[in-house]
């Protein structure tokens, strides 16, 4: 109980903050300046932003399918595409929660053991972490300046940034992942041991884990490597693609080119790594002091991205919502109704 108060009140700090530092960048703006630019985007570009989100998301369901399969499962695509959807909107409402209600709706749907989803899941995180390093150093070289003048604009930005990677925080995560090796050792002298063979806790433990490295052990399984790496490729580059025609979609930045898209969706990437609902509050910060840097007027670069932002999300709200309905209707007759 006392630990799942702490999470609710954590739940509720970093959404306060978010909403307090959303609160803050538009409490003085005029609301018919954005009643305006609503009225007067180029719709072409916002449904062209809309296509390019569900392609990423087909290419993510048939990404995901493909580490499934070599685990002796053949998952309907509606199904793999659908979850997707639903990961977004929950994150909506409770971060980082998402994946695991994705993997929840689609062990019920397709019977496939909980862990060995989750398994599938930390593959595509990590294959994800590692194309956004590579995209990182791409962007930053070629943009280093733009770097360089955004954090001098901001010192207390880059002091955060310099702060991670302090000693104190370095120690924290030998120790724990010192830690975490301990305790998996702990626990697998604990299943060796005899006199536990017969504990059923530790059966159903030795069962998770089984399942889990199932599931990580899938990508050596690949039909096709380089096909997996094209879709993540092709991921990022469909979210690249969807925050950047937003740029043409609104007359002040249409004139903007791909580089500052890219930079852009760097920095705003990096914003979403804050534990707040959708990355609100502080997703606009970063895009807005990146535009300034590109010599967009502040009060331009709000409207963009309160655009962006609620175009994206309210696409995740609605596709989401749908898919959650969808969901049980089209896979009545597994459930036996």
């Amino acid at each position: 109980m006392r630990k799942k108060i702490i999470n609710i009140l954590k739940y509720i700090f970093f959404l306060a903050i978010g909403v307090f530092l959303f609160w803050w960048l538009y409490k003085d703006e005029p609301f018919d300046e954005y009643i305006h630019a609503f009225k007067n985007l180029n719709y072409f570009w916002i449904a062209a932003s809309v296509i390019f989100g569900v392609l990423s998301q087909i290419s993510r369901a048939i990404r995901w399918n493909m580490l499934i399969r070599p685990l002796g499962y053949n998952p309907k695509f509606y199904n793999s595409f659908l979850s997707v959807y639903v990961l977004y909107l929950v994150n909506l409402i409770l971060p980082r929660a998402g994946e695991v209600f994705r993997c929840t709706v689609m062990s019920r749907y397709e019977k496939i053991p909980f862990a060995k989803l989750v398994g599938t899941v930390f593959i595509e995180r990590m294959a994800d972490l590692f194309m956004l390093m590579i995209l990182a150093v791409l962007i930053i070289l070629s943009q280093l300046g733009v770097f360089l003048r955004f954090f001098n604009t901001h010192p207390e930005m880059k002091e955060k940034l310099f702060s991670i990677f302090s000693w104190q925080n370095i120690l924290i995560v030998v120790v724990f992942l010192l830690s975490v090796y301990l305790a998996f050792v702990a626990f697998r002298r604990y299943f060796r041991h005899k006199k536990n063979e017969n504990s059923s806790f530790v059966t159903r433990l030795k069962t998770i884990k089984y399942n889990f490295v199932e599931g990580i052990k899938s990508i050596n399984k690949l039909e096709n490597k380089w096909y997996f790496l094209g879709h993540t490729a092709f991921i990022f580059l469909m979210w690249l693609f969807m925050l950047y025609v937003v740029f043409l979609a609104y007359q002040p930045t249409s004139h903007l080119s791909i580089q500052t898209g890219m930079i852009t969706f760097l920095m705003g990437g990096l914003a979403m790594l804050a534990p707040v609902q959708a990355g609100i509050g502080a997703w606009h910060f970063m895009v807005i002091e990146t535009l300034v840097i590109y010599g967009i007027p502040q009060p331009s670069g709000k409207i963009f991205a309160l655009i962006a932002h609620a175009l994206t999300n309210l696409i995740y709200l609605i596709f989401g919502s749908i898919a959650l309905i969808l969901m049980p209707i089209l896979n009545m007759k597994k459930d036996g109704r």
